[in-house]
């Protein structure tokens, strides 16, 4: 994103994605959690109302099957000792069989009643469903000699639902009486459909399934499954749990009856679930993409507008480095780009004034170079005057002249050369011995100087003429003319740590109080015409830390009447690659 029109989509983009995302992934979520609650409670209720349905059918029948077992004539048939094909068997048949019928009467939900003895002795209304060897098998079932209600599931006739009571005499099961459901009585009771795409499966104690709603292979296989899968799990969860299925998700309920014990499951695809929140989300998906797409629009024309000014300034700016200093942008607006173009003019202008000032410079430069060339003539006329003076002075015999003249030519002849800044120690001492023979003739002999200098530094560098200037300032300064007291200046050079050397300058004259000292040191220090001690003294100062750094520079110690020391501190810097030669 190199340009600001794609800048400006991206921000837009960026800004309105952060703003829609969030709130449509929030919409989604809720949605979605609030529509698993509800169908969780929607189908736990319908299947708590068609347990509740199947609690009152058991009960009504149940009730028929305790009006049944208690009617004296049935006992009565069960126990007597009548036999087919007698009158009497006949009869007793036909009116214990008439009875059930009337009971089984205006009941739809039950197919058939039969009445069955230890003895042998079977009695039921209508065609038997219930073939005669499993009714017999139903007498060896010791639980169902209990006398309480017994409901079995007979999975191979046709998924048939029986209902079992006892029927006692003397306090022992004589018989059994069987109430047999109709065929689609599970169907009935379990065929709701709160939602659509709804599965419903029962299974008993034994995990044995005993009624499914599949109506293909495909939700036949997905039902199974899951009935299968909790059948191994040998667990009941709790109502409205995810579960995955080939790969399919499902949202199940699982409920226990509490009066038949079995367990009824009911699972629904989230895919229909969420069919219409899916809806929902492409609408937000869709909405998306066209705010995108506005955004689009709106960011080019944007871009534009702003780019317009923009591009002006880049073309002129062009124009300038191809050489046109004088163009201008000529932007007329007050906004950020408006107020770039006037600074922009403004640079540019003060641009052409600098180098206006540069060539200026340039030229006063070279007439300054040209003018030192030619000033450089008069030092060397002086020092071949002096080395001229020394000559005569020595063919006349006059000493004195020819030692000051000699002293001062080789002090002239390193204040001319240009090429060293910096000389060895034991040069600079030499030089200043050079100035001190001149000094001694002015002096007479009454100011003792000595030099002290360690012989490990004596190759270390310093500006040349820096303890001319300090000696020369203790002498006139210091001492003066003053022929009252003997005088004496101190020069010691001496290694101050394994990096830095000093040099300590001390002299037994009238010393300077501490506001002079500070006034001295001070950078806008300003000597009067009059006074002009602490010139030199800050002209060494000054050209040490030019040529060293501000860590280095000198000192001053001082006693009034008594003593002062100028220390010099400077890095041990050996002779390199010339200097000093």
């Amino acid at each position: 994103m190199r340009t600001i029109q794609g800048k400006m989509f991206m921000s837009f983009s960026i800004m309105i994605c952060l703003g829609i995302i969030p709130i449509s992934y929030s919409t989604y979520q809720n949605t979605s959690s609030v529509i698993e609650e509800n169908a969780t409670t929607f189908i736990s209720d319908s299947i708590r109302r068609a347990d509740e349905n199947l609690r009152s059918t058991m009960e009504e029948a149940d009730q028929v099957a305790k009006v049944i077992v208690t009617r004296d004539m049935v006992a009565q048939s069960l126990l007597s000792d009548t036999a087919a094909p007698t009158y009497e068997w006949f009869q007793e048949k036909k009116l214990v069989e008439d009875y059930i019928a009337s009971m089984a009467a205006y009941k739809s939900y039950i197919e058939r009643i039969s009445i069955i003895g230890y003895n042998g002795k079977l009695m039921q209304n209508g065609f038997s469903r219930i073939h005669q060897m499993k009714l017999q098998n139903l007498l060896e079932n010791r639980e169902l000699q209990d006398n309480r209600r017994h409901v079995l599931f007979d999975g191979s006739t046709e998924n048939s639902m029986l209902l079992v009571r006892p029927l006692m005499a003397g306090g022992r099961s004589i018989g059994l009486c069987v109430i047999e459901f109709h065929p689609d009585f599970m169907a009935r009771v379990f065929n709701i459909q709160p939602l659509k795409g709804i599965l419903i499966g029962v299974v008993d104690n034994r995990g044995k399934v005993i009624y499914h709603s599949g109506s293909n292979d495909s939700e036949n296989h997905d039902l199974f499954s899951l009935l299968e899968n909790r059948s191994v799990e040998s667990g009941t969860e709790p109502a409205g749990r995810l579960k995955k299925i080939d790969g399919k998700t499902f949202l199940t309920v699982e409920i226990a009856s509490d009066l038949t014990g079995w367990t009824t499951i009911g699972m629904v695809p989230t895919k229909e679930l969420l069919r219409e929140v899916k809806q929902i989300r492409k609408h937000f998906i869709l909405i998306t993409l066209l705010v995108l797409l506005a955004v689009h629009i709106i960011s080019i024309l944007l871009s534009k507008q702003i780019t317009k000014n923009l591009k002006r300034l880049h073309n002129t700016m062009k124009r300038v480095r191809g050489g046109q200093l004088k163009a201008r942008p000529h932007i007329d607006t007050e906004d950020e780009v408006g107020q770039l173009s006037a600074m922009f003019s403004s640079m540019m202008t003060h641009v052409q004034e600098l180098m206006e000032e540069t060539e200026e410079r340039g030229r006063q430069k070279r007439e300054a170079e040209y003018r030192a060339l030619q000033s450089q003539i008069n030092p060397h006329f002086l020092y071949n005057t002096l080395n001229t003076i020394n000559y005569l002075a020595k063919l006349q015999q006059v000493p004195n002249i020819a030692e000051i003249s000699a002293s001062l030519v080789e002090l002239m002849r390193f204040a001319v050369d240009q090429k060293r800044d910096v000389i060895p120690i034991r040069e600079e001492l030499e030089l200043l011995k050079r100035y001190l023979s001149i000094q001694r003739y002015r002096f007479t002999d009454q100011i003792v100087v000595s030099i002290d200098a360690e012989e490990q530094i004596m190759d270390c560098l310093v500006p040349k003429f820096v303890l001319q200037p300090i000696v020369e300032n203790a002498l006139l300064h210091g001492f003066g003319l003053s022929q009252e007291r003997e005088g004496r200046v101190t020069v010691k050079c001496y290694c101050r740590t394994d990096s830095e050397i000093s040099i300590d300058v001390t002299d037994n004259g009238t010393g300077m109080t501490e506001e002079r000292i500070e006034a001295i040191l001070r950078p806008e220090f300003e000597p009067s015409e009059r006074d002009r001690t602490g010139v030199g003294i800050r002209n060494v100062k000054d050209r040490i830390r030019l040529t060293f750094g501000e860590d280095y520079g000198l000192s001053i110690y001082s006693v009034p009447e008594m003593m002062t020391t100028v220390e010099l501190r400077l890095p041990q810097t050996k002779k390199r690659g010339g200097e000093g030669a």
